[in-house]
């Protein structure tokens, strides 16, 4: 008897990714890595004075595609995102329209030929989308010719249970997908050269629940404790989502207080961030 296929629970977002746009219930997970990352850019804005701000790769592991880089819009700082996909840059730059945030969305058919000026942008920066470029090397090549001051780099933390769990669960090859690109001494050595050092690195994205590809609520039912998770009892499908983008639009002004009470693993002992943490992130400047 031939044994079914495992579900994609590696990386469920190349196919779920229309949905989040449809509802933008993301769910606790999602949003609280969404408020983490806050923090760094906080504290790189700061440091580096950054003026403008390049994304790219945008599409990253999970959720609305392409709002990571709402944060800088909302400081002043200006904001271009590159995306290979039209309908998936279109629909961003909706959501971007309905929040009264502006960015340059640009479509980029090949992520290692980015059409800018040398030094165009102070930080150039993705989360969870390294896996997605085919030549690390040329990529990074590009990436600092159009940066001039900094990179913040966020990748799946490949040490961690829960990626480790998720891998094994899907064991075929996926196609357009380079795994090992989130390795750290990869990214190193493509990020690094005569002109660009290692800046700094650690662990993110460091919450009490395991890291799953999936809702956190969804995990709760799946696992038999679903009177746990917030239940919907209107009859509108979007009651009781958790989004960020509720937070920018100012109809949750209180969610960044509710999701980041979570947070006091961020400063756990180094063992516990290796093997529980979501992402690593590296800072390279020049």
């Amino acid at each position: 008897m031939t044994e079914a296929p495992r579900p994609n629970t590696f990386l469920a977002v190349l196919d779920t990714w229309p949905e989040y746009f449809n509802n933008p219930h993301e769910g606790l997970g999602t949003t609280y890595e969404r408020f983490i990352l806050h923090r760094y850019f906080e504290r790189l804005k700061k440091e580096y004075q950054v003026k403008s701000v390049l994304e790219v790769p945008s599409f990253g592991m999970t959720g609305i595609s392409g709002i990571n880089s709402l944060w800088w819009a909302k400081q002043g700082v200006a904001v271009t995102v590159l995306d290979n996909h039209p309908e998936r840059l279109r629909q961003t730059e909706h959501v971007w329209q309905s929040l009264n945030l502006k960015a340059n969305f640009k479509l980029a058919t090949d992520f290692t030929r980015l059409d800018f000026d040398d030094q165009s942008f102070d930080l150039g920066w993705n989360f969870a989308a390294l896996w997605f470029i085919k030549d690390l090397d040329l990529f990074f090549a590009e990436l600092k010719r159009v940066v001039r001051k900094a990179l913040f780099i966020c990748v799946p933390n490949h040490l961690g249970l829960g990626y480790r769990l998720r891998k094994w669960s899907y064991k075929n090859d996926i196609p357009d997908l380079f795994p090992e690109n989130i390795h750290p001494r990869k990214i190193i050595a493509a990020a690094q050269d005569d002109q660009w050092r290692l800046k700094g690195s650690g662990y993110l994205d460091i919450p009490p629940w395991p890291d799953i590809a999936m809702k956190k609520e969804d995990i709760l039912k799946k696992i038999g404790l679903g009177f746990l998770a917030r239940r919907n009892t209107s009859d509108d499908p979007q009651a009781g989502r958790v989004s960020i983008i509720d937070w920018f639009a100012g109809a949750q002004p209180e969610l960044e207080k509710n999701v980041v009470k979570y947070d006091f693993l961020e400063k756990a002992p180094f063992p516990v961030k290796q093997i529980w943490a979501h992402h690593r992130y590296f800072i390279f400047a020049r």
